[in-house]
């Protein structure tokens, strides 16, 4: 998809204009020097809760790129909508990218931290945010075009890689620590940040909550196609209570604190650029924050672990990353000038691993079944939710299949990895 040089082939007048307004102030040319070249920023099945361009600027007389740009637009869909609560999902981003992280950046540079060199700096620089629904939209700069890539979430990531993203969550949440402690009004407002599906499953008719069953009902028939023992009977017994209610437990505010953080919510691989050197990651991005949720720490690692990593990985290194992932968190919170043993100890630390541990197996069974299908398999998300608004208008019975993403040719690796965090969850005690 390209244009010609000052037409914009994005869906709104508005985001065209507000991209021409940004570049005219930004590049050293006037914009008849240019030429625009606009092309999708992910593939499908990468993004969703937002639609993805990239936009490269061509100097026209040297005949080379002198920027890119990515932005993220809102789902014009009405359906699709309304099924994802896309306004509160991208306020909620706008409002990381437009107050939070400024409110971490400060801190961070107040307490003597190069926050670049070794602080949290792991968020694409924002530049600019549209908040008026229907036309939301964030304007980044292009990660690609700095030598980050996204990792292939059907391929299995390295210890090198999990290892980074624990020690990045970590000094994420001592930040959150160490300002509730020293300046909690600061923070105050952030502390009341709800799980984003909670509040779609508690509507009436909730097609987000029957999709949540359906989930559960494909890993019970992957169950009961196992060979009957202990590990397949426990998840049987669990899973006789609704998936919305065990989930419900996990971010269960009152639960969590005072040891609650404001958790990144969606941390997957699809979610995360990485810079690689020789082969080997030294440098990530985390990408969308639209359902950040306020939880304890630990629903941001069981997320990221048990969704993102194999048995194979996890039998060998599990107790490292959480190792990592506590000493990173502990010394950070010790630069920040606060006391780790007071904010989080690792009795604490333990203890909510043992009560939300559990969250590793319930997301898994959400998700998973999106994160093994192939992106030829996709479905279109437009076309999903027009049905899912269709089911929950009539009040006619929920089609499983309308969400089950699982082809034949990836129901094994859906069943392997599902399985494997089955029985992961078992013998760590979690469930």
């Amino acid at each position: 998809m390209s244009n010609s040089r000052r037409d914009s082939n994005l869906p709104n007048e508005l985001y065209g204009k507000t991209l021409m307004e940004y570049l005219q102030n930004n590049l050293e040319k006037p914009l008849d020097n240019y030429e625009l070249k606009y092309g999708y920023g992910s593939c499908k099945g990468d993004n969703y809760l937002g639609i993805i361009y990239r936009v490269e600027v061509i100097d026209i007389e040297e005949n080379k790129t002198v920027t890119s740009l990515i932005i993220k637009l809102s789902p014009e869909n009405k359906s699709r909508r309304s099924i994802t609560d896309t306004h509160t999902c991208f306020l909620r981003e706008i409002n990381f990218y437009e107050h939070i992280y400024p409110i971490y950046e400060k801190f961070q540079k107040d307490k003597g931290i190069d926050v670049e060199k070794d602080g949290f700096h792991h968020a694409p620089h924002c530049f600019k945010t549209l908040a008026e629904e229907p036309y939301e939209g964030l304007y980044f700069e292009d990660l690609k075009a700095n030598g980050f890539e996204m990792f292939d979430r059907l391929k299995e990531v390295t210890k090198e890689h999990v290892l980074l993203v624990m020690q990045t969550l970590a000094k994420m949440h001592a930040i959150f620590f160490c300002i509730k402690d020293q300046n909690p009004k600061e923070i105050e407002p952030y502390q009341n940040v709800s799980d984003h599906f909670v509040k779609q499953c508690e509507q009436e008719n909730s097609p987000v909550r029957a999709w949540f069953e359906s989930c559960k009902q494909q890993a019970l028939e992957m169950i009961n196609k196992k060979e009957c023992n202990d590990v397949t009977e426990k998840i049987k017994s669990i899973y006789k209570d609704e998936l919305y209610n065990l989930y419900k437990e996990c971010i269960n505010i009152d639960d969590s604190e005072p040891y609650a953080v404001l958790c990144h919510g969606d941390c997957w691989n699809n979610n995360i650029m990485y810079h690689n050197e020789n082969g080997v990651p030294t440098d990530l991005r985390l990408l969308d924050f639209q359902i950040m949720r306020h939880a304890s720490p630990v629903t941001d690692l069981m997320y990221y672990i048990f969704s993102n990593t194999s048995k194979a990985l996890r039998d060998k290194f599990y107790q490292e990353f959480l190792d990592t992932y506590y000493s990173s968190l502990s010394s950070f919170i010790i630069r920040l000038g606060s006391d780790p043993n007071k904010l989080y100890p690792h009795e604490i630390f333990n203890d909510h691993l043992k009560k939300f541990g559990k969250f590793g197996l319930y997301i898994s069974t959400i998700v998973l079944p999106i994160f093994t299908t192939d992106v030829n398999d996709m479905p279109d998300m437009d076309e999903v939710s027009e049905k899912l608004v269709k089911s929950r208008s009539t009040g006619e019975e929920f089609e499983p299949s309308v969400t089950n993403y699982t082809s034949s040719k990836t129901y094994d690796a859906y069943s392997e990895r599902m399985m494997d965090v089955c029985v992961d969850m078992y013998n760590l005690g979690y469930i």
